[in-house]
């Protein structure tokens, strides 16, 4: 290999390293509090739009605090017959809502059919 090629290739990948490295600082950096739900929104990927945690765990009775910081109307939907949940939360807010009865609840965003995450309820501590 030449000298000229060792330095493209060297040039290459450090432009590779400085993309890559902006492009995470370009992400929030999350922090999640327990009984603590949260919508992300990657930036112009909405197919990866979802919530954290995916698998949230409470027990029976505790609020669990919903938070918005990204930049489109949400809904927290529960997919069981009859909806025992659907909540509303818009852009910049964050909603309360506790969960009184013990089970595994699928939900999903009703406007972004791809968020999606499961509430499990446990009668006590859960394991």
């Amino acid at each position: 290999m030449t000298l000229r090629w060792a330095l493209r290739l060297l040039a290459s990948s450090a432009l590779v390293a400085i993309a890559a490295c902006s492009s995470a600082a370009n992400q929030p950096e999350r922090t999640f509090k327990p009984n603590e739900l949260q919508v992300i929104e990657p930036a112009g990927q909405e197919a990866k739009w979802t919530y954290a945690p995916s698998l949230l765990k409470v027990s029976k009775g505790t609020p669990v605090t919903i938070v918005n910081q990204g930049k489109e109307f949400h809904t927290v939907t529960s997919n069981d017959p009859g909806r025992p949940f659907d909540i509303s939360i818009d852009t910049g807010k964050t909603v309360t809502f506790t969960f009184d009865k013990v089970g595994t609840f699928a939900y999903h965003c009703g406007v972004h059919p791809q968020m999606t995450g499961v509430i499990q309820v446990c009668d006590g501590a859960c394991g």
